[in-house]
């Protein structure tokens, strides 16, 4: 057992109480320095722990579902931000100045939804944004959520053998419940006032317990697992974490090729369904006819009149 691993064994079993540098080098047998880089190495892997001067330290919260370390094996060009909690992730990316940097958290208290919604982001989940250079033509940028939409799906199957389809335009569904929502945000260059960068931000509801969801959304939304004891023995969350970044990155290399659309319409949750269709003021109910190339929604109204949406939202009534 390292020091850090030691000192993670202490705090938590001493979570009712504070102590101080010196009861834990005395307790470890090292050096207050030594607890000092074993403290950092915790706070790096995302643990919370609290440090008030003249009574010590304390574990709050105690994150072992992803590894520093390991996510920076697997990806190693990406720059990593980890935390138990953090009011937005995609907030806090957008802050960052490096050219590709992940922020990732356990929980998030003030998460965002498209049209400057709320993001109900429990503990349980994985909400994760990333920040990747704008180096795609600007009329590209439309397509980076639907881009995102496949490469969560794709890597959800192929690291936890769930199928989840997509509702137009950022919405994954498992078993006809929500489990994941996508927000991609543009970053203006301060000088420039061009976009300078996008940040994608993804939450999974990973293993959320279906009685912890708010009431409203019980019967909407779902977890990939009930519970974390759900979990399959050996499963590798940053592996999850990892598989995404790499399709995502995939995917935005070759935007403009849009060959992620033909796996968008086979996801497609909508195609060939009534839908009610809530653009801006106008309300009404259609059929979902097709996915353009621009990754627009085609649909049919009562009249037969055919119309392309390019932005809105549609709902659709789903058997659970």
């Amino acid at each position: 057992m390292n020091h850090a691993q030691t000192l993670l064994h202490i705090l938590s079993s001493n979570r009712d109480r504070h102590q101080s540098g010196q009861q834990l080098a005395d307790e470890m047998g090292v050096s207050r320095t030594a607890v000092w880089k074993a403290m950092e190495t915790l706070r790096n892997q995302g643990h919370v722990i609290e440090g008030i001067p003249n009574r010590g330290y304390r574990l709050l919260t105690s994150t072992l579902l992803y590894s520093k370390e390991r996510l920076q094996t697997l990806l190693p060009s990406w720059e990593l931000h980890l935390f138990d909690s953090i009011d937005s992730t995609n907030r806090y990316a957008k802050t960052l100045k490096s050219r590709k940097a992940l922020a990732l958290a356990c929980h998030q208290s003030e998460g965002r939804g498209r049209l400057s919604r709320s993001f109900y982001s429990p503990q349980g989940g994985l909400y994760l944004s990333l920040l990747f250079p704008a180096v795609f033509p600007l009329s590209d940028a439309s397509l980076i959520t639907s881009a995102a939409a496949v490469a969560v799906s794709e890597a959800i199957e192929e690291m936890c053998g769930k199928y989840c389809q997509i509702k137009w335009v950022n919405d994954l569904f498992y078993q006809n419940r929500k489990v994941c929502g996508i927000l991609t945000e543009g970053v203006l260059g301060v000088e420039s006032g061009r976009l300078t960068a996008v940040v994608v931000g993804i939450g999974l509801n990973l293993f959320t317990k279906r009685e912890a969801f708010e009431d409203s959304l019980k019967t909407i939304a779902t977890s990939l697992y009930d519970g974390e004891e759900s979990l399959p023995s050996g499963f590798s969350v940053d592996a999850l974490i990892a598989s995404m970044v790499k399709k995502l990155e995939d995917s935005l290399a070759t935007l403009s090729d849009r060959t992620f659309l033909s796996a968008y319409r086979d996801r497609s949750l909508v195609i060939g369904h009534e839908v009610r269709v809530h653009a801006g003021s106008e309300e009404y109910m259609a059929r979902a006819i097709a996915i353009d190339d621009e990754a627009h929604l085609v649909v049919e109204n009562e009249h037969g009149e055919r119309k392309v949406l390019s932005s809105g939202e549609v709902s659709i009534h789903l058997e659970v």
